[in-house]
């Protein structure tokens, strides 16, 4: 089957802009999916490359080469950019120069000061190949989140690879000079690369939503179970964790144990220092629960000051020693945010409960407890730890 190249190009040229257009739509709609305007920027600049070779077929031959070529290294450098901020491997502006710097000045000498279009297809052909075998990589690397992330990455991967294949043909062909100037005649190897760009984008850009919408729906889901300011869980995660490790926890552990801590006159804290501050001490108190317990260990944003800690498997002993850790860490720590902490310290007051009997209203009962114990220790004078006991309550 022969297909035209400039049939080819108009293809390819309205499925980049389609898919330029629903991707940035959809980058519009969630800020905070990394790539997706990057690769909505690589199929706007790509589908440039092919009007290019549709509108300026008869203009001076060095214009239409210099202006496809052009688009085509940036289309492709910002397509694998998408892809470094997808899997958060922000690149420094040293490694974006070194990405596209060197093929740009090599595929302008090799078409303005020396022309050889040899050379030419065989520079940006490697090049090519590079980005994409590189695209590929770090996605199959990193892209691999869920199933659905994982298939969509799978399924990437192999369009890349036949990618990759053609391209190494095309410049194969170019560089031994078998390859026609697009548009001039046909050829099946040039034919069938640009078919498989083709395919690579009808069948990328779903790709591509599917990955961002997968990313997007699952920062819904950590927001939804996570407090924005300390990062750890809130209520709702917290429930939402219990339900997923509960049947674990009843086989294989047989006690519990709570811990509720609260930032001491807190609110003559954020009176006297300002609310931001009284944000940074509530933030700096999330990132001291989180390097204290075990990865097995839940921590919880209870509301206001108040913070709540569920430990598995553990006795009131060690629960007690790793309170008092806690406190004395973040007594210590809390001083880097302003030296006025080192005559006026910020304490906390902990409550603790325990109990042999791991199940939901066990757990409910036991944190119950704790709160109690963690209002004896604001009456006993506050920066304390108390365990839970029948006589003190």
């Amino acid at each position: 089957m022969q297909v035209h190249d400039l049939t080819l190009m108009l293809s390819l040229f309205i499925a980049s802009l389609t898919g330029s257009i629903v991707l940035m739509s959809m980058a519009r709609m969630s800020q905070k999916v990394e790539g997706a305007r990057y690769w909505a920027a690589a199929l706007g600049v790509l589908s440039l490359a092919y009007l290019s070779q549709i509108s300026m077929q008869n203009a001076p031959r060095t214009l239409l080469v210099t202006t496809f070529n052009t688009c085509l290294i940036l289309g492709h450098s910002l397509w694998l950019i998408g892809a470094w901020h997808f899997v958060y491997v922000k690149p420094s502006l040293t490694r974006i120069a070194i990405l596209i710097v060197p093929v740009f000045i090599l595929a302008l000498i090799f078409t303005v000061i020396w022309p050889d279009r040899e050379c030419r297809l065989a520079v940006i052909g490697v090049w090519l190949i590079c980005v994409r075998g590189h695209y590929g990589w770090v996605l199959w690397q990193h892209a691999k989140h869920d199933k659905n992330e994982y298939l969509a990455t799978q399924i990437t991967v192999v369009v890349v690879l036949l990618e990759i294949a053609l391209s190494a043909l095309y410049t194969l062909y170019g560089t031994f000079g078998s390859l026609p100037n697009i548009g001039s005649t046909f050829s099946w190897v040039g034919g069938y690369t640009w078919l498989v760009a083709l395919i690579g984008i009808v069948a990328g850009t779903p790709l591509l939503m599917l990955l961002s919408a997968g990313r997007f729906v699952r920062k819904l889901e950590y927001a939804a179970h996570h407090d924005e300011l300390t990062d750890i869980l809130n209520r709702h995660g917290l429930s939402k964790c219990l339900e997923n490790i509960m049947p674990l926890s009843k086989r294989k552990c047989d006690s519990l144990a709570v811990i509720m801590l609260d930032v001491d006159h807190f609110k003559h804290v954020n009176d006297t220092y300002g609310h931001t501050m009284g944000d940074a001490i509530l933030a700096e108190l999330g990132a001291t629960l989180k390097t204290q317990v075990r990865s097995s260990d839940l921590v919880v944003r209870w509301g206001g000051e108040e913070f709540c800690i569920l430990l598995f498997d553990i006795t009131p002993t060690h629960t007690l020693q790793l309170s008092e850790k806690i406190r004395d860490t973040f007594s210590k720590n809390v001083l880097n945010l302003s030296p006025q902490f080192i005559t006026n310290p910020i304490t906390l007051s902990a409550g603790l409960a325990f109990s042999d009997t791991v199940s939901r209203k066990h757990i409910e009962s036991t944190q119950a407890l704790a709160d109690r114990a963690l209002y004896v220790a604001k009456k006993n004078g506050r920066n304390r730890s108390e365990l839970y006991s029948n006589e003190e309550v």
